[in-house]
C-alpha cells in the first residue's frame, strides 16, 4: 500500500512488535484479508533472529510455521535445527515488502484513546519522527514483551520476566572445522546461576559462545567481557588462531517458560508478548493470533487524526500520560549515537556534581560505528576525548580479534568502552527512549518527552544537547532548519550495510559491505520504514552458502544526512578550502569532498565548479570548527552534537565524518554544562570558560596522528591538512601563483581562488584575456570562471564545448581518484550555463534537446538551464515559445540510462557491482520532469500534475514535489500563456 495512507486507514488490526510473535500474526491475519498494520520502534523483523541470533529453532507444528521454516531452508537458513538471524531478517524484510503488509518502524504507542465498543480502545496515539499521530483499529495486539500498550491500559502493569536470557557470541575460526561443544566453567563476575556454552555454528567453522543469565540480570552487555576473557583462557590457543568475533547479541533472547498471566485489557487489546523459549513457540503463539476471529463482525470505523503534543501532555488525547522524573535535570542528552556519547561523558565530567541524563532510541551507544556496520574512521581530525575512548577500545579489543581483523576498532568493544565510560561519569542512560515531542517557551527547551518500554516519560532540564542526528529536538522545539539540496531536494545517499568474513592463510577478517542503496528523508518515519525495506532487499539471494552470506544486516540504516537546523555560524566550502581559523574554535576538520552523488546538474553551482572544473572531489579540505557551529540560533539552551550542525550543503560533504561528530560532541556536551552550572544560555557562555576544558582533553591541539588512530582509520587529517593553499614566498602576489598554474599543468584548486576573488580588477581582466587563449584548456578555464562570475562573455566558449564534445582528461587530472567523478567538459559546461545564460543560447539548446540519444544528466541540465535563463530575463512572447518546446522536447522520449545505481552518472558506462548481493537498479527520471517542472513555473506556464511510476527513492521527494507542483503560480515577468 501507499506508506501516505497509513494515517488515514481503519485498520482492522495494529501490531505493535515485530518479533516472531507479532511478524507470525501479521502474516496470519494478512493471508486472512485482514488490514493489518505491523509497527515496532526499531527496524529489523523476527528480532530475535536478526539481533538476538537464537538459532536453535525448537519444534512445533504450527502449519505457517513449517511454511517459514521451508521458506528459509530453500535459501539455505536452516540446517540441523539451527537457523541463520541475518538471513533471516533479510526474507522477512522481503517478505513484507512484496506482499505489500504495512509496515511501520521508528514508531511507539504513547497515549490510548476510547470509542471502540464494547470496552475496547477505538484510537492510540503513536510518537515517531514528524511527530504525534493517530491510528483507527478494531483491534490491537501488544506483542512486544515489555508490554508497549498494555503498560498505558494497565497501571499496575508488570512487564513479564523470562526465566534467562541468553547471549550469543558468534566467531569466525581461522579454519573450516568446527570445534567441539562443551561447557565452560563461568567466571566470579556472573551470577552463579550462569551458563557458558561453546559450541559449533550454522556455517563451517563458525563458533558460538552462548552465555545464559538470569531472568533478572540487568546489564547483558557487562558479561561480555568476563565470558570472553573466560573462553580466552580455557580455550587452547591453538584453536582460537586467527579467530574473530564477527556478531553478537544487539540484544539477549529471553527465555520464557510460563504463558504470562493474562491481564485485565480492554475488550479489543490481545497481549502475545513475553511467551515461548524457542523461536518455534514465539512463532506459534502468534501464528494463533487468527484463531476465534474468523467470523468477528467488522463494523464501519471513522478515521480520527491530528494529535499534537500540547494536546498530548494535557491529556485530550487520553490514556494515562507520561511519568515524571522527580527534579529539574541539569542537562540532558537526547541521543547516543557517534557525537551524543561523547557529550554525555564530557556533560558529566566537566560538571562532576551536575545531574546528566541521556536516552537513546537504540538499546547500545555509539551510532553508526557501532550499530550502522560501518566500524572504521574515514578523515576527521584525532584528538580530545575520543582518543580515551579509542585507548578504553584498543584495551579490549584482543578479545574480539586484532585490529587487522575488524578493519577498524570492534563495534562490539566500542558498546562496551561507551557503556563503562557513562557509567564511571556518573550519566544516567536510558535506552530504548524515543524523543516525541519538545515543549519550548522563550526559545528555551523546558521538557522533552520520551517514549519508553515502560511507558512515556517526560524529562525537565535546563540544558539539552541534541545528538539524534536528524536535529529532533531542535526542529520539534522551532529551530528553523534545510533538508536536502536545493535543485532536487535530495539528500546524500544512504547506505544499508551488513557484515561479511572472509578467510585467508588461516586468518578471519571482517569485512564492511557498504553501497549506495539509495535516497530518503530521515525526518519521515513511513520513508526510513521504506528505505530499511528496500535496502535490506539488496541483500536477497536465491540461496545462500558458506562462502556468500551476510553475518548481520546492520541494525540502522547508514544514514549520511539529515537536516541542517540554522546556527549562529554556518560552515561554507570556502572556509574548509581556505583553511579557515575561528576565535571560537573546539578543533578542527580535515577530509575531502566526499559527495556520492554524480548528478552535479542538481549539486550548487559551486559544487559543480569544484568537481567538475576544478578537478577536486578528492582535494584536501580542512579548517577549524567554530563553537557557533553548534548554537541553533533560534534556540537558547541547545547545542547540537550531531550530523545537524550548521554546514552549507557543500561542507557537509567534508564535514560529516565519524572523528567530527566525536570532536563536536565533546564541546557540545561541554558547553552546555558550563552553560547549565553558570544559569546562562548556551551562546552567553564565555568562551574563555570552554577554551580550557578543551585544551585540556587536547581537542583543540593538532597533532600528528598516533598509531593508534590510524590504526582505527589510516586517513585521517594530518597537519599536513592544515597548510594554507594561499602560502606562497612572500615576493610573489598569489593570483600570479593561481593564473600561472590555470595556464600550465592539470585543474588545481587555484581555479577556485581566482573565481572567489572575482572582485579584483586585474584578476578579472587577467581572466577575461585569457578567454581568447588558443590554448583550448587555457580558454575553457577561464570561461569557466567568467560563467561563475555571471559574466555572459562566456557563453560562446561554453557552446564551443558542447557543440565540439570538448574533452581533455588528459590535461585536467593526475590522480586516480579524480577519475571517480571526471566527466568530459562539455557535459560541465551545459551546467556551467546555468549562472551565465543568455536568450542567444536558445538555438543551441533546442538542437540538442532534439537529439533523443541525450542521456537523462543532460536532459535535466538543459531543462535547468532553462528555467535559469526564465528567472534572468524578462523574455519576449516568442522566446518564452521557444523556451516551452525545448521543454517538450527533452519529454518527448524516453531518456537513456535513466535506471541506474544511485552513485552512478548516466552520462557514462555503468562499473560492475561491488560488495553487495545485488545491484541496486532504480528509474531517476523524475527528476527530468522535476527539472522541466521546475523551468515551467519559471515561465509561469499552467502543466498538468500527472502521476508517473517513479523510483522507490524518490518517494519522498516526488510527494514533495507533487505538494509545490500544486501550489499557486508565481506572476511570470512577461505576460502568461498556457501549454
Amino acid at each position: 500500500m501507499n506508506p501516505a495512507n497509513i494515517y488515514d486507514t481503519a485498520w482492522d488490526t495494529v501490531i505493535f512488535g515485530a518479533g516472531c510473535s507479532g511478524f507470525a500474526a501479521t502474516l496470519a491475519l494478512h493471508r486472512a484479508g485482514r488490514r493489518v498494520l505491523l509497527i515496532d520502534r526499531h527496524v529489523s523483523p523476527l528480532a530475535e533472529c536478526s539481533w538476538s541470533f537464537a538459532t536453535d529453532t525448537g519444534e512445533s507444528d504450527d502449519p505457517l510455521w513449517r511454511e517459514w521454516l521451508a521458506h528459509l531452508d530453500a535459501h539455505g537458513a536452516v540446517r540441523d535445527g539451527r537457523i541463520d538471524g541475518a538471513i533471516t531478517e533479510i526474507l522477512a524484510s522481503e517478505w513484507l515488502r512484496t506482499r505489500n503488509i504495512a509496515v511501520l518502524y521508528h514508531a511507539v504507542p504513547v497515549a490510548v484513546g476510547g470509542g471502540g465498543g464494547g470496552g475496547g480502545i477505538g484510537t492510540v496515539t503513536i510518537g515517531t519522527k514528524s511527530g504525534l499521530h493517530h491510528l483507527t483499529a478494531r483491534e490491537w495486539i501488544d506483542a512486544t514483551d515489555a508490554g508497549e500498550l498494555a503498560t498505558l491500559l494497565v497501571p499496575d502493569w508488570r512487564t513479564p520476566q523470562p526465566e534467562s536470557q541468553v547471549i550469543n557470541i558468534t566467531f569466525r575460526l581461522g579454519r573450516d572445522e568446527s570445534l567441539p561443544a562443551c561447557e565452560l566453567v563461568a567466571p566470579a563476575e556472573l551470577p552463579a546461576a550462569a551458563r557458558l556454552q561453546w559450541e559449533p555454528g550454522l556455517w563451517p567453522g563458525e563458533q558460538i559462545l552462548r552465555i545464559e543469565l538470569p531472568g533478572d540480570f540487568t546489564h547483558p552487555r557487562r558479561a561480555w567481557l568476563p565470558a570472553l576473557r573466560t573462553l580466552r583462557s580455557t580455550v587452547p590457543e591453538a584453536d582460537l588462531k586467527g579467530a574473530v568475533v564477527t556478531h553478537g547479541s544487539v540484544v539477549p533472547f529471553g527465555k520464557y517458560l510460563a504463558q504470562p498471566a493474562s491481564p485485565n485489557l480492554p475488550t479489543n487489546v490481545r497481549y502475545l508478548g513475553g511467551c515461548g523459549a524457542t523461536l518455534a513457540a514465539k512463532f506459534t503463539c502468534g501464528a494463533a493470533a487468527l484463531h476465534g476471529r474468523e467470523a468477528s463482525p467488522r463494523p464501519p470505523l471513522r478515521v480520527i487524526n491530528g494529535c499534537n503534543a500540547n494536546s498530548l501532555s494535557e491529556r485530550v488525547c487520553g490514556g494515562l500520560g507520561e511519568a515524571s522524573l522527580p527534579s529539574m535535570h541539569d542537562v540532558a542528552i537526547a541521543g547516543l549515537g557517534t557525537g551524543g556519547a561523547v557529550a554525555a561523558i564530557a556533560a558529566a565530567r566537566a560538571t562532576p556534581d551536575a545531574r546528566v541524563l541521556a536516552f537513546e532510541a537504540m538499546p547500545f551507544p555509539g551510532g553508526i560505528g557501532t550499530g550502522g556496520g560501518f566500524h572504521v574512521y574515514y578523515f576527521g581530525a584525532p584528538g580530545g576525548l575520543q582518543e580515551e575512548i579509542n585507548r578504553r577500545v584498543r584495551d579490549i579489543m584482543p578479545l574480539f580479534g586484532s585490529a587487522g581483523q575488524v578493519g577498524g576498532f570492534h563495534p562490539e568493544a566500542k558498546k562496551i568502552a561507551l557503556d563503562e565510560m557513562l557509567a564511571e561519569a556518573g550519566v544516567y542512560v536510558v535506552y530504548d527512549a524515543m524523543l516525541v515531542s519538545v515543549e519550548t517557551k522563550n526559545a528555551v527547551v523546558e521538557s522533552a518527552l520520551f517514549s519508553t518500554p515502560s511507558g512515556p516519560l517526560r524529562i525537565r532540564a535546563r540544558g539539552w544537547v541534541d545528538a539524534t542526528g536528524d536535529g529532533d529536538l531542535a526542529a520539534m522545539a522551532g529551530a528553523t532548519f534545510r533538508l536536502g539540496r536545493e535543485g532536487d531536494g535530495l539528500l546524500h545517499a544512504y547506505s544499508q550495510s551488513s557484515g561479511r568474513v572472509s578467510v585467508k592463510d588461516g586468518v578471519a577478517r571482517m569485512q564492511i559491505p557498504n553501497y549506495d542503496a539509495g535516497y530518503c528523508n530521515p525526518t519521515d518515519e513511513l520513508d526510513l520504514t521504506r528505505a530499511r525495506l528496500v535496502g535490506v532487499s539488496h541483500y536477497v539471494s536465491a540461496r545462500y552458502t558458506a562462502d556468500d552470506h551476510p553475518t548481520y544486516i546492520a541494525p540502522l540504516v547508514g544514514l549520511r544526512q539529515s537536516r541542517h537546523i540554522h546556527t549562529d555560524y554556518e560552515l561554507t566550502l570556502d572556509d574548509l578550502i581556505n583553511r579557515r581559523r575561528f576565535p571560537d574554535t573546539i578543533g578542527c576538520t580535515g577530509g575531502h569532498y566526499d559527495n556520492h552523488a554524480r548528478d552535479y546538474e542538481f549539486e550548487s553551482d559551486e559544487a559543480a565548479f569544484w568537481v567538475w572544473v576544478c578537478q577536486q572531489w578528492y582535494g584536501r579540505l580542512a579548517c577549524e570548527i567554530p563553537w557557533r557551529l553548534l548554537l541553533p540560533r533560534d534556540l537558547k539552551n541547545v547545542t547540537l552534537a550531531c550530523r545537524a550542525v550548521g554546514v552549507s550543503e557543500e561542507a557537509h560533504h567534508s564535514f560529516r565524518m565519524q572523528r567530527d561528530m566525536q570532536r563536536i560532541g565533546e564541546a557540545a556536551g561541554t558547553g552546555c554544562a558550563l552553560a547549565a552550572q553558570a544559569d546562562v544560555a548556551c551562546r552567553d557562555l564565555p568562551y574563555e570558560k570552554l577554551r580550557p576544558h578543551l585544551l585540556s582533553s587536547g581537542a583543540v591541539k593538532l597533532e600528528p596522528p598516533s598509531e593508534l588512530a590510524a590504526s582505527f582509520g589510516n586517513n585521517v587529517a594530518s597537519p599536513e591538512f592544515f597548510e594554507n593553499e594561499q602560502a606562497i614566498t612572500p615576493s610573489a602576489r598569489i593570483s600570479d601563483r593561481w593564473l600561472e598554474e590555470l595556464t600550465t599543468g592539470p585543474a588545481t584548486v587555484a581555479l577556485w581562488h581566482l573565481y572567489r576573488t572575482g572582485h579584483d580588477k586585474a584578476t578579472r581582466a587577467a581572466i577575461e584575456r585569457l578567454l581568447a587563449s588558443p590554448d583550448a584548456t587555457v580558454s575553457w578555464r577561464a570561461a569557466a570562471i567568467l560563467a561563475m562570475w555571471g559574466d555572459a562573455r562566456s557563453e560562446p566558449r561554453l557552446w564551443q564545448a558542447i557543440r565540439t564534445r570538448e574533452d581533455d582528461k588528459a590535461r585536467d587530472i593526475t590522480h586516480p581518484q579524480q577519475e571517480w567523478f571526471y566527466v568530459p567538459r562539455w557535459y560541465a559546461a551545459l551546467t556551467l550555463l546555468k549562472p551565465c545564460i543568455t536568450p542567444a543560447s536558445l538555438p543551441p539548446l533546442e538542437e540538442l534537446a532534439s537529439d533523443a540519444s541525450l542521456v537523462l544528466n543532460l536532459r535535466s541540465a538543459v531543462a535547468l538551464a532553462c528555467e535559469a535563463l526564465a528567472r534572468r530575463f524578462a523574455l519576449s512572447d516568442s522566446e518564452r515559445m521557444q523556451v516551452t518546446a525545448i521543454l517538450q522536447k527533452l519529454s518527448a522520449t524516453l531518456a537513456p540510462n535513466a535506471v541506474r545505481d544511485p552513485g552512478h552518472s548516466t552520462l557514462l558506462p555503468e562499473l560492475p557491482a561491488q560488495q553487495m548481493a545485488a545491484k541496486v537498479r532504480e528509474d531517476y527520471g523524475w527528476q527530468l520532469r522535476h527539472a522541466v517542472t521546475r523551468a515551467r513555473r519559471a515561465l509561469g506556464l499552467d502543466y498538468i500534475v500527472k502521476e508517473h511510476s517513479i523510483s522507490s527513492s524518490g518517494w519522498t521527494v516526488t510527494s514533495t514535489l507533487r505538494a509545490w507542483e500544486s501550489a499557486p503560480l508565481k506572476t511570470p515577468r512577461v505576460g502568461v500563456m498556457s501549454a
